[in-house]
């Protein structure tokens, strides 16, 4: 019923969605040559307001990466050698590189198996004297427990960044991802939800006196910050970029509104059990998607199957960040056994703007197959 008909289903289309941009892109990229700015110009300043507004922050900082965003981010929060930062093991490495360049110890916590994210009682019981920030990661486009992280760092007078890579347009409890921290990290990576064509990446700031420094930073020069020289690096945001990522914010509406459409496929197909549980009306949780994810105990006889009908997939994350090699760099607090759960058991299907339907129900319709024959 759900052979490989000899046409591959990939896990992203970065080129259809695209189409659609394509005059708009190239008509902004012939007057940038005909100005001559390429760098940190007034297209990355539009962006900067438009994203600072979007995302409930009083201004924002166009940064080379999300990778460059999370590095500058931490400096500011005063991350450094001795320094402690409570973050989750179930995410993209990037995360606690950014935490070890500086010198800074990561504490790995355990995540709630529900939703993938950082269990705010178990990084509460994490932090120490040494504690300096809470890096909670909103995974896979679904919103972290917010409020209770705040209460925890509020309490101990520690610093909330939010690493929402993955998860600009969500929202928890009617407020923006990005609303929450004193700074906010995003990636424009070509897979995110609002992509561009490259790298790019952003900082969004609660309060905007954290913008001058970091745009020191971002431009090699140094900062002096309660004592402490900070060195700057290259990492600024170029003009073509953040002219790309401009034309697909103001498209961001309806391209969601095609991935939210693919998720409610899935939704409809796959057991509640075996994936993220769509939030309760008026709960104020808007969920993107990023990635949609499935949990099966036996999961290489599924990768077996998607490969034979020609469908990829994605494995997140084998093994967890405290089995990566730089755990050596870490610290492990308590047994992270819902992490070790979901490195062996997560899988992400296709899910992307141009997706078609008829795609979506031929992939739900196996997973489902596939649950019910191991059930």
């Amino acid at each position: 019923m759900h052979e490989n008909d000899g046409r591959r289903i990939a896990r992203y289309d970065l080129v259809t969605p695209m189409l659609p941009c394509k005059q708009e892109i190239l008509a902004g990229v012939d007057r940038l040559l005909s100005t001559g700015e390429y760098i940190l110009g007034r297209e990355v300043r539009a962006l900067e307001t438009e994203m600072a507004a979007a995302c409930g922050a009083a201004d924002a900082v166009g940064v080379a990466s999300g990778s460059a965003a999370l590095y500058l981010a931490l400096q500011i929060a005063g991350v450094g050698p001795g320094v402690e930062v409570v973050t989750t093991p179930y995410t993209f490495v990037a995360t606690i590189e950014a935490i070890i360049r500086l010198g800074g110890t990561p504490v790995f916590a355990d995540i709630d198996p529900r939703t993938l994210n950082l269990d705010p009682a178990h990084a509460a019981a994490a932090v120490t004297g040494r504690t300096r920030v809470l890096l909670p990661v909103h995974i896979f486009g679904m919103p972290c427990e917010m409020e209770p992280l705040a209460l925890t760092a509020e309490r101990h007078g520690l610093d909330l960044v939010e690493d929402m890579c993955q998860a600009y347009g969500s929202l928890y409890r009617g407020r923006p991802c990005g609303s929450f921290g004193r700074l906010s990290c995003l990636s424009f990576y070509p897979t995110k939800n609002l992509p561009g064509i490259g790298d790019g990446g952003m900082i969004l700031c609660r309060d905007a006196a954290d913008t001058a420094p970091l745009r020191r930073l971002r431009g090699h020069e140094t900062v002096r910050l309660g004592g402490r020289l900070l060195s700057g690096w290259n990492s600024r945001l170029d003009e073509i970029q953040a002219l790309a990522i401009r034309v697909r914010l103001a498209r961001f509406a309806d391209e969601q509104a095609d991935r939210d459409r693919a998720a409610a496929i899935y939704n409809e197909l796959v057991p509640e059990a075996n994936r993220l549980a769509e939030p309760q009306p008026g709960s104020g949780l808007r969920v993107t998607h990023h990635q949609y994810w499935i949990r099966v105990p036996d999961r290489a006889r599924l990768e077996a199957r998607l490969r034979e009908a020609g469908v990829d997939f994605g494995i997140y994350y084998a093994p967890p960040l405290h089995r990566h090699e730089l755990a050596e760099y870490c610290r492990v607090h308590g047994e992270l056994t819902h992490a070790e759960a979901a490195g062996r058991e997560v899988l992400a299907l296709p899910i992307h703007q141009a997706l078609p339907e008829r795609d979506a129900i031929r992939i739900g319709e196996l997973v489902k197959e596939h649950l019910a024959r191991a059930a």
